[in-house]
């Protein structure tokens, strides 16, 4: 069984196929057992009277009925929201306020009482609550097709939702599924959560070639043990992961090519890719296949791809995020309109982003229409040689941290609205380009008595998800500032590495 998703339907089903396919934390569920699921939630959704523009808000983590429901939607032309547990109920709280969603499923054990939502469906994708119909969604929601809004960090400390139509999904689909190292035998180890669209790459990848995915939790992956019994149980070939990760596991002398021959691929991506790295990568397995690989949200998933040979690493002190897809053109943006000389990386294809939900400001400013085609600034600087792109780190003061994309001003945004915080600044520890851990600076009202890190971090973890959350927070009588009189943020720097 597969599912074909540009006839948008299963193909080659059977009703005796007890061959595992989707293994999550909770349960594994059969090919056979998909179809049943998806075909019965399918039916529920066809008889509900609602507006089928008002996206379904999923909420759980990697369990497989999130799977079965994320394949269910894209059949049914409905668009989600992909929630992820560690998000706190106030975070999908204010999701729902921005989409206006008025359905829920809540696969977690989480109660979410503050999240008003008309129909409710449980983890065992029971219908639960249908108190009403759902009707004139007064938000400005696309209606070019929606496939999916995703919610990145946001600056101004509210999330952005960014809008995927089913265009722009299907055109990555069509590339990516022809990725030289796909093929129907594989087996997908899953990194990535539901709120960071990495987890496409499994999840198209699994259920186009009929192959098995492995849905891994949070507490797996921090527990190498658990993931690597995993990994080893379910002969895993393919990991799409940040680089953060896999430099955790080359730590352990254990995991190497002797004790894991099946592991054929991996596609690094999420985060800026050290040389270093890959020689570690290739040292522990000789014969694995690298992949780097890039792409913002707002462009659906990636964009570039290279295999990093000998060859290719010869080519430059850094490692290239690849060569551009088919039908997408990648500009550099700098004064001297030389692509080969550092500038802001723009994004143009059908497989841009129609934009923020309920941002027109944010939007005129990061998207405009270049040739006919939408086109995306991304913040990025980047630079060309021959034919292959570089990262070369941010504008701005957003970041990655193990993947996850952060707005460090939205945390010292949400700090300032504590009443004894009266100022913020949050800056990033990093090692190259690569961000290990972010550390906040503030001043405080009243330090009596006052345990910053203790009080703000629970604070935070009421508003953000933990991967937001600094590593420290530290106390100063007040903040330096530079000749603009803004706070100096390379003074706050220079003061942690020298403390």
């Amino acid at each position: 069984m597969q599912y074909d998703f540009f006839n948008n339907d299963f193909v080659n089903v059977s009703s005796n196929n007890t061959k595992p396919f989707v293994v999550g934390t909770d349960i594994t569920l059969s090919f056979s057992e998909v179809y049943q699921r998806f075909n019965d939630l399918k039916k529920c959704f066809n008889e509900l009277a609602y507006d089928k523009n008002s996206p379904v808000i999923i909420y759980g983590e990697k369990q497989a009925n999130y799977a079965v429901c994320i394949i269910t939607f894209l059949h049914l032309n409905i668009p989600y929201v992909a929630v992820d547990s560690i998000m706190p109920e106030h975070r999908v709280k204010v999701i729902q306020e921005t989409t206006q969603s008025k359905v829920l499923i809540n696969l977690s054990d989480i109660s979410l009482d503050s999240v008003t939502a008309s129909i409710v469906f449980d983890k065992e994708l029971r219908l639960t609550k249908n108190i009403e119909a759902v009707n004139n969604i007064e938000v400005d929601l696309s209606k070019e097709n929606l496939a999916y809004i995703l919610f990145t960090s946001g600056s101004t400390g509210v999330p952005k939702g960014v809008q995927i139509t089913r265009k722009a999904l299907n055109n990555f689909i069509k590339w990516f599924v022809n990725w030289p190292i796909q093929s129907k035998d594989l087996v997908y180890m899953n990194q990535a959560t539901f709120s960071f669209d990495v987890y496409l790459c499994d999840l198209v990848s699994a259920f186009h070639y009929g192959s098995l995915l492995v849905l891994n939790d949070l507490q797996t992956l921090k527990t190498p043990e658990l993931f690597l019994q995993r990994f080893k149980t379910y002969q895993a070939t393919t990991l799409f992961c940040t680089p953060s990760f896999i430099s955790m596991y080359l730590t352990l002398p254990e995991f190497n090519q002797a004790n894991y021959p099946h592991f054929k691929h991996i596609t690094l991506l999420g985060e800026d890719l050290p040389a270093a790295l890959v020689r570690k990568i290739r040292k522990a397995f000789p014969d694995l296949k690298i992949i780097n690989s890039y792409g913002p949200t707002e462009a659906t998933v990636v964009v570039t791809y290279v295999e990093v040979t000998e060859e290719i690493l010869s080519l430059d002190k850094a490692v290239p995020i690849g060569y551009v897809k088919p039908d997408t053109e990648i500009l550099i943006d700098n004064e001297s309109k030389n692509s080969s000389e550092e500038g802001e990386l723009i994004i143009v294809g059908d497989n841009v982003s129609i934009g923020y939900s309920n941002r027109p400001d944010l939007n005129s400013e990061k998207y405009f229409i270049h040739n006919g085609k939408r086109a995306y600034r991304t913040g990025d600087l980047a630079y060309y040689k021959g034919d292959l792109v570089y990262f070369n780190g941010r504008m701005d003061s957003q970041v990655k941290l193990n993947g996850y994309r952060i707005e460090l001003d939205e945390i010292s945004n949400l700090l300032l609205k504590h009443s004894n915080v009266s100022n913020a600044a949050t800056i990033p520890l990093k090692v190259g380009n690569t961000v290990k851990k972010i550390v906040t600076y503030i001043s405080v009202k009243d330090s009596v008595d006052f345990d910053a890190n203790d009080v703000l971090k629970n604070y935070l973890k009421e508003l953000v998800p933990v991967y937001m959350i600094p590593s420290e927070i530290i106390v100063l009588p007040e903040l330096p500032t530079n000749s603009n009189y803004k706070t100096d943020k390379k003074a706050l720097l220079d003061l942690y590495i020298n403390r």
